[in-house]
Order: structure tokens, then C-alpha cells, then sequence
């Protein structure tokens, strides 16, 4: 018997009722056999009797003993036919609910193959639990189906987007070099080289985010918490000097931490992006760390924009934008977070986001184990 979900319900599953259908059919069986021959055997006995006469030879009692037997074979046949009609007719009961479910299952399955991602197996019509369990996750799996076409549709036109304007300035620029309008000078220069570096960013998020699906391998070593908020600093220093944003470590943090110190490096690059993105000119990121029993606690806090309620939930899902227009023209693509996430599993932590809300600010909570995954 297998073992039943909490609240399940031993009737209400499919292998219950096929169980349960089968003592019945088994029961039907034997009484309609006890009723047939109860009711067919004494009166074809008695027949035999009567037609001939008294038993007083040998020849007769034998002749009754066959007659007897006969009686017995011809009711049980009887009983055998009654009985395998109401076995069959119980049959049909119990499977014609399962075939019609298993029709509309495949039925469904062939629309959604097809590529429409709207159609629904109705679970209430379902001849058990263990089918209505099956209906529910075909339906769970046809919703993560469109979500998913939703986001590779969304996908190719951020990629369209977000190839159009570099290449668009590239060929411009080359194009003015070449009739001679512009000169080969340092501000040419410097437009070809941030248009190059803005399809290299592309081109990396998209292997990041490739290698975020196909699972992340890490290295964890024993690095210095101080080092790693450091690097982090650094290298994202230009961009808020340029943004005027305010960039500080808070305290002091410091202690071995056992990760991967280029890969956690990369979280810290995109969670100080993501919070320059949304924070305004004269506004202020704070880094900052602290040393949790068996964990260590890293947090990226802004005072930018925040994140609406609704948003927090999905924050992390690949190329989802809290405000795609506004995102996409800063040079968002929905990557990051969602890489970081990956990563941040990988160490067999996690990575959450949480904000009062809109216009608040918003902090981003990375919490590594002792003992990385």
C-alpha cells in the first residue's frame, strides 16, 4: 500500500478505489455464484428427481449424483455469466472516469506542445487524488512553460534593444570617420570603446546568466571579509564618483570567511550596480558585514527608490524588472540579481531583498555558511 500524503485520504485516492473496486467486484462475484446457485440448483435437482421417479436402485442413486453435479455445473455457469456482467459493468464505472481524465490530460498536453500555454486540465474531475495531484502539476508545469516563452519573448526584445543603440552608435561613429566628419581623436575614441564595453557587459551577463541555469561551480577558499568588501569598493568607486553617490563600508568588518572570493566579488559588483542604478545623485550605499554563529551576514543598503511589496517575491526571477522602461534605458537587464542568487546557493547561502517601500531605500541581505556547499 503506498504510503498517503498528510490529509490524504485512503478512499479518495486512485489506488484506494481500484482496491476497494476489487473486493466489490469480488464480493458481487461470490454472492451472485451463492444466489444463482441457491436459486438454480435445488430446482433443477428436484427436476431431475421427479422426471425420475423414486431412488431405489443403484442405477438411480447414480443417475441422481450425476443429475446432481449437472445441477451444479449449469447454475454455477450461470452465476459465473451474471456475476462477470456486473464485474464488467463495475469496470467500466471505475475506469471510464480515469479514461475520460487521461483523454483531456493528453488532449491538453497536445495544445500546450503546440505552444498554447492557456489550456488547463480541470483537477476537479479527476478519478483520484493521485490524478487530480497529476492534473495540478501538469497545470503547474504549463504555467512555468508560458512564464518561461513570456521571458524568452521579453528576452529577445531586451536583446534587441540592448544590441540596436551600441551598434547603432558604433556604425555612426564609423561612419563619420570615414566621411571624414569626425576625427580620429580621444572623444572617438572614447564613444567606440564605451559602446564596445556595453556589448561586452551584455555578452557577459548572457554567459552568467547561462551558467546560473546550467548550476555554478565554486571554489570556496578561506578568504579576509575585509579584502572582499575592499575589492568590491574599488572597483565600483569610478562609477559612483561619476553618478556623485556616496559609497562607504560601514565599521570595521573583518575575519575569515571560507567562499569564493571571485564569485562573491561578482555578487558584490552586481548588488552595488543594482543600488547605484536606483540610487539618486547625492545619495548614499552603504557596504557592510557581520560575523553570525556558523555564518557570515554581508549587506549592500541603499536610500534610492526602493522596491513596491509586489515586487519583492521577484526580484530575482531572470529578466524581471520592477520598471522595465526606466531599467532598460539605465542598462539593466534583468541578469544580475538573478545571477547572484545562483551564486550565492551555490555556497549553499542565500540572497534576499527587502524595502519599506517605494522611495525608501532597499537592502540586499547575502548570508554565507561556515561550512560552503
Amino acid at each position: 500500500m503506498p504510503q498517503l500524503r498528510p490529509g490524504e485520504r485512503f478512499s479518495r485516492t486512485f489506488y484506494g478505489r481500484l482496491l476497494l473496486g476489487e473486493l466489490a467486484v469480488a464480493g458481487v462475484l461470490l454472492a451472485t455464484v451463492a444466489l444463482v446457485m441457491a436459486a438454480v440448483g435445488p430446482s433443477l435437482f428436484e427436476f431431475y428427481l421427479v422426471d425420475n421417479g423414486p431412488l431405489e436402485t443403484t442405477d438411480q442413486l447414480v443417475f441422481a449424483e450425476n443429475a446432481f453435479a449437472s445441477a451444479m455445473w449449469i447454475s454455477l455457469a450461470v452465476a459465473v455469466v451474471v456475476a462477470a456482467a456486473v464485474a464488467i459493468t463495475l469496470g467500466l464505472a471505475m475506469v471510464r472516469p480515469l479514461r475520460r481524465q487521461l483523454r483531456e490530460l493528453g488532449a491538453v498536453a497536445r495544445e500546450v506542445a503546440a505552444g498554447d500555454f492557456t489550456q488547463r486540465v480541470d483537477p476537479g474531475r479527476a478519478a483520484g487524488e493521485e490524478v487530480a495531484l497529476l492534473a495540478d502539476s501538469f497545470n503547474a508545469m504549463a504555467t512555468r512553460l508560458g512564464e518561461s516563452e513570456d521571458a524568452r519573448r521579453q528576452l529577445l526584445a531586451d536583446l534587441a534593444h540592448e544590441l540596436r543603440t551600441p551598434i547603432a552608435s558604433l556604425a555612426v561613429t564609423v561612419e563619420a570617420l570615414s566621411d571624414g566628419v569626425l576625427d580620429a581623436g580621444p572623444e572617438t575614441f572614447a564613444t567606440l570603446t564605451e559602446q564596445a564595453g556595453r556589448l561586452t557587459r551584455l555578452a557577459g551577463d548572457l554567459r552568467d546568466i547561462s551558467d546560473a541555469q546550467g548550476g555554478l561551480s565554486v571554489f570556496p577558499t578561506t578568504c579576509e571579509l575585509s579584502e572582499l568588501l575592499e575589492q568590491a569598493q574599488s572597483a565600483a568607486a569610478e562609477a559612483f564618483a561619476r553618478k556623485d553617490v556616496a559609497l562607504a563600508i560601514e565599521g570595521s568588518p573583518s575575519g575569515p570567511v571560507r567562499a569564493d572570493a571571485q564569485r562573491i566579488v561578482q555578487v558584490l559588483a552586481n548588488l552595488l550596480s543594482n543600488a547605484l542604478r536606483h540610487t539618486p545623485p547625492g545619495g548614499q550605499v552603504v557596504l557592510a558585514a557581520r560575523t553570525l554563529p556558523e555564518a557570515t551576514e554581508v549587506t549592500v543598503t541603499d536610500d534610492g527608490d526602493g522596491i513596491a511589496a509586489e515586487h519583492l517575491e521577484r526580484i530575482f526571477e531572470r529578466f524581471y524588472r520592477t520598471d522595465a522602461a526606466r531599467t532598460r534605458d539605465a542598462g539593466g537587464t534583468g541578469i544580475g540579481l538573478a545571477v547572484s542568487l545562483a551564486i550565492a546557493r551555490a555556497h549553499g547561502g542565500t540572497l534576499v531583498a527587502s524595502s519599506p517601500g517605494e522611495g525608501l531605500g532597499s537592502r540586499f541581505t547575502l548570508l554565507l555558511p561556515d561550512s560552503p556547499g
